[in-house]
């Protein structure tokens, strides 16, 4: 598929934008994206580009919960790991900007734009608030992910790469909605957001250090003692269906016996480490994130791809270590806020 870059900029702010970009740091930082900025904006560019920030040579990884297609949330969170020096993101399911009645073509051109600005790449596991049959719709690249943009990809379930410091990475996204019986399908609700068994099968039994996905494993204590004093609120139906597809989840995190497994789903934060037992026991930290919305909540994290530690913060916290501070670059992300710079205001 291919795409045009609307021309939204008024020509003094067009000019601005592409002086920046003409800039011999820009065409180092950018790559493709600085030249395809250059030649105009009505050039199109192709989905599949090389990337300027492969997820499988990034060290520190920015992880984000639910976004639901909330562009200013993903934008401040965006600016705070960039001037933490963060080029790569990763949303764990509810990605949600491709979304029925809404412009998602629009909003992802955006989304595109402004982390071109940053030299950021955004990758998201499918969660069960997306509209898969657009989705789907893109093509499964060269590298196995589904290149919306340039600079966004969509990582499919069963996914696997070897990050730069040599640990291993899985993906498997997907949930059952427990608000199913108040959705209607190709509108609210896909059949696709269930883990199958074809999904356990490309997951794999192999071992890895990561699991990103979306909805949770079985018997965390913290999460499961939530559920116990919210289950009320939901029919029996809805929550009996939500379970089938967390005991589908769970089984493919026992293939993969994970080290760490980082997902979203429920709303909340919960960092439990476990023990699991089985054909072969092992000890996981599994965390999941909260969602978009709130200044506050812990619905955003950065993790070392080497120890696998994971930094907390508030999504507008801009308070910086020296050693993990951007240092050089553009520096467009301030309080003026980019959006005047891009004429998107």
């Amino acid at each position: 598929m291919r795409y045009l870059m609307p021309s939204t900029e008024t020509p003094t702010q067009q000019q601005k934008f592409l002086s920046i970009c003409q800039s011999p740091s820009a065409r180092r930082r950018f790559g493709r994206m600085a030249s395809i900025i250059n030649s105009g904006s009505a050039r199109a560019w192709d989905s599949r580009a090389p990337q300027n920030s492969p997820l499988s040579s990034a060290r520190r990884i920015g992880l984000l919960g639910d976004t639901h297609g909330d562009l200013e949330h993903v934008l401040i969170v965006s600016r705070t790991l960039h001037a933490r020096g963060i080029r790569t993101l990763v949303v764990l399911g509810d990605f949600g900007f491709i979304w029925p009645g809404y412009n998602w073509d629009n909003g992802l051109d955006k989304l595109s734009r402004r982390l071109a600005v940053k030299t950021q790449t955004l990758y998201f596991v499918d969660g069960n608030h997306e509209d898969f049959t657009r989705l789907y719709q893109f093509p499964l690249a060269k590298d196995g992910l589904r290149w919306l943009r340039p600079n966004i990809a969509h990582i499919p379930r069963g996914w696997r790469t070897t990050l730069a410091s040599g640990k291993t990475l899985a993906a498997l996204g997907g949930a059952n909605s427990v608000d199913v019986a108040h959705r209607s399908e190709g509108s609210s609700w896909w059949p696709d957001e269930s883990v199958t068994e074809a999904d356990l099968a490309s997951v794999g039994h192999q071992h890895a250090d990561v699991l990103i996905g979306h909805d949770a494993p079985l018997n965390v204590p913290s999460l499961d003692t939530w559920l116990a004093e919210t289950n009320r609120w939901w029919p029996e139906a809805g929550i009996q269906y939500s379970a089938s597809g967390r005991a589908m989840f769970h089984r493919g995190f026992l293939q993969v016996r994970p080290e760490l497994y980082v997902g979203g789903h429920y709303h909340r934060h919960f960092d439990d480490t476990i023990d699991y037992d089985g054909d072969i026991p092992f000890t996981s930290r599994v965390v999941l994130l909260d969602k978009n919305g709130s200044e506050h909540a812990i619905s955003q994290a950065i993790l070392d791809t080497e120890t696998l530690h994971l930094e907390y913060f508030d999504r507008n916290d801009q308070t910086v270590s020296g050693e993990n501070k951007i240092r050089n670059g553009p520096q467009l992300d301030g309080t003026a806020d980019d959006a005047a710079f891009l004429g998107e205001t």
